[in-house]
């Protein structure tokens, strides 16, 4: 929602605009809206007109300790205030907000995050009021307060429910974030789990193959070589090579004689 919407919604027909530390387009807003612009004074105090009743007040307020400084606690019945938080969703601090509007009797009556400002920005509406008063129709719930029937505690209850309600949907969105990123890397992760899988099947079962190739090769070297053992063992014990070995030996002894017959025949 963009904030001159908000601030058109919450601003009462006659009502004015206070802005604090912080400035709006003024040609976005209802026709004839008087802006008062305050600027802190160094001891705290802002020299403006004070708000009346359908005036709103705009705020650029901390989400730290110093909240409840940027409340005013004497604003007349009928008077809002809008609370601009630059802070995610998720982080918003609800329990001081609630602390800080309970002190100056401001009931919440809208929470939403606006466009049209320099940062995100959360933006709290809260109205001073005596008697109960129900938050905008989009975002009212069925609440079950109990036996307690206190304007403060009831109060306390629609705020809580409000600003609850605004921050547990941004933080279960974001949750469902995270659990898609897991789910996807989940998936990824099994994936490649699969694939290295396969892979290793794949390359265990080439090992498997060149082991089981290797085995044969060898065997069958061995095989090779032990029929050519054999071979020679049966050519050793055969006649034939026995002759020829024979032979063999007495050509070598022949070669031998033979130079020294021819020595002497040359002396």
């Amino acid at each position: 929602m963009l904030i001159n919407e908000l601030i058109a919604r919450h601003i009462g027909p006659q009502g004015a605009l206070y802005e604090r530390d912080l400035r709006v387009d003024y040609t976005q807003l209802p026709p004839g809206t008087t802006v008062h612009h305050e600027e802190a004074q160094g001891d705290g105090a802002t020299d403006a007109v004070a708000p009346v009743a359908s005036d709103l007040v705009l705020v650029n307020a901390p989400v730290g300790l110093g909240l409840p400084e940027h409340v005013d606690t004497d604003l007349p019945v009928g008077a809002s205030l809008m609370l601009l938080f630059e802070v995610e969703l998720t982080e918003l601090p609800v329990d001081r907000v609630l602390a800080a509007l309970d002190v100056a009797k401001l009931q919440v009556v809208e929470a939403v995050v606006v466009s049209g400002v320099p940062a995100a920005t959360v933006a709290v509406v809260a109205t001073r009021t005596d008697e109960l008063v129900v938050p905008q129709p989009s975002l009212a719930q069925t609440l079950e307060p109990g036996d307690h029937t206190g304007p403060a505690l009831l109060r306390r209850l629609l705020g809580e429910h409000v600003l609850e309600g605004l921050v547990q949907r941004a933080r279960e969105n974001a949750l469902e974030l995270k659990v898609e990123a897991v789910e996807a890397r989940v998936v990824e992760v099994t994936a490649e789990l699969e694939k290295f899988r396969a892979d290793r099947v794949v390359r265990e079962a080439a090992l498997v193959r060149d082991v089981d190739n290797a085995r044969k090769q060898t065997a069958t070297a061995l095989k090779e070589a032990e029929a050519e053992r054999k071979l020679m063992e049966s050519l050793r014990s055969s006649t034939s090579f026995r002759v020829a070995s024979r032979m063999a030996r007495m050509s070598g002894v022949a070669r031998r004689l033979i130079p020294r017959f021819g020595s002497r025949k040359r002396r």
